[in-house]
């Protein structure tokens, strides 16, 4: 009798422990395609590894549809498509958000921070988890909650001419997409509003004579072909992929879900930033093969050009408490950087 009752609870436990397994569709997606690193690593990191602890850690089971190449939102339309539900997680672009974004943009916000993607992501997450305020506007503005802070590479120079001091740089016309205007003020460069899909034809009729950007963006481009002098500017990796969950779908999920979530996001934020760094390598390393030349800027000529900036990081800390967002953000990221042993060319923390 005792073996039967026993045979008997373990079956009502079995059946209890099956019926409390659930399986949660969800919709994942990037206004980029798939070439783009860190999209490559929501779709080759991010999903099959939360997918595989949920099932492994909880019993549940999570089934995907991905929606990767702008098929549900272009790249400056991920955080509403987020907030309206259309897809459950995506990649908002904090440089294509300047206003809506504009206290989570802090990395364009600080000129020649960390060349180094993997140093810029790991502060860029401390930066969340220091400065609460940060999350909690997402979720009570936008209807979603952070999964994690992605980044791109190291920010440096193209132009289809070679120079060496500072000073040649004046009259020149340097494009830049959204934020990275702003590193050309008060330099005697003039900054054009561009984007790199019209790149490619804009430099070989004239319309500039160099760009503001990374160098897997030269090489995914094909710019190589129509400029030829790359200067380490080191302006810096910036912080702009953002990884939301529509705020709907987190609370239907249980916690021991959340809290999976929670921890492949600060994984696929080392992730990244070290997929980011090898991809920089490599594309630097094409762009040689293809014969440009590249040139690291001396800390000298660093120190010239943010000299004649602004002091951005303080006007964009006033303007962000203005709209009632967490200024300090901005320079939590600065201290963050310091702490992992970055050196600025001008001290953006002591004119604060």
């Amino acid at each position: 009798m005792r073996i039967r009752f026993a045979i008997a609870a373990a079956a009502l436990l079995a059946a209890a422990a099956g019926a409390a397994a659930d399986t949660f569709k969800l919709s994942i997606g990037s206004g980029y395609p798939v070439g783009a690193v860190w999209v490559a690593t929501m779709k080759d990191f991010f999903v099959p590894r939360v997918t595989e602890r949920v099932k492994k850690e909880t019993g549940h089971a999570l089934v995907w549809t991905e929606a990767w190449g702008g098929t549900v939102c272009k790249p400056s339309e991920c955080l509403e498509v987020v907030q309206s539900g259309l897809l459950d997680i995506a990649d908002s672009q904090t440089g294509m958000e300047p206003a809506k974004l504009m206290a989570n943009g802090f990395s364009f916000h600080v000129p020649f921070g960390t060349p180094d993607p993997r140093i810029a992501a790991k502060a860029a997450q401390e930066v969340y988890e220091k400065t609460p305020a940060l999350k909690t506007l997402l979720e009570a503005r936008y209807g979603q909650v952070f999964l994690g802070a992605g980044v791109i590479g190291n920010y440096g120079l193209l132009t289809t001419f070679k120079w060496k001091d500072f000073s040649e740089l004046k009259g020149h016309k340097i494009a830049a997409a959204g934020p990275n205007l702003a590193w050309m003020q008060g330099t005697g460069v003039t900054g054009v509003q561009s984007n790199l899909t019209e790149a490619y034809t804009s430099f070989q009729t004239g319309v500039y004579d160099g760009w503001i950007l990374f160098p897997d963006g030269i090489i995914g481009f094909k710019l190589t072909e129509v400029a030829k002098h790359f200067v380490e500017m080191d302006f810096g990796a910036a912080h702009t992929p953002l990884m939301t969950m529509n705020r709907k779908t987190w609370r239907s999920l249980p916690p021991s879900v959340q809290k999976i979530f929670i921890e492949v996001g600060r994984e696929w934020n080392a992730h990244l930033g070290a997929a980011v760094y090898e991809k920089q390598e490599a594309a630097r390393k094409l762009m040689r093969d293809q014969g440009v030349e590249i040139r690291q800027a001396d800390f000298a000529t660093k120190q010239a050009w943010a000299g004649r900036l602004p002091n951005l990081p303080k006007l964009r800390f006033d303007e962000i408490n203005k709209a009632g967002m967490p200024g300090e953000a901005v320079y939590t990221y600065i201290k963050a950087l310091k702490a992992l042993g970055h050196k600025f060319p001008r001290d953006w923390e002591a004119e604060r």
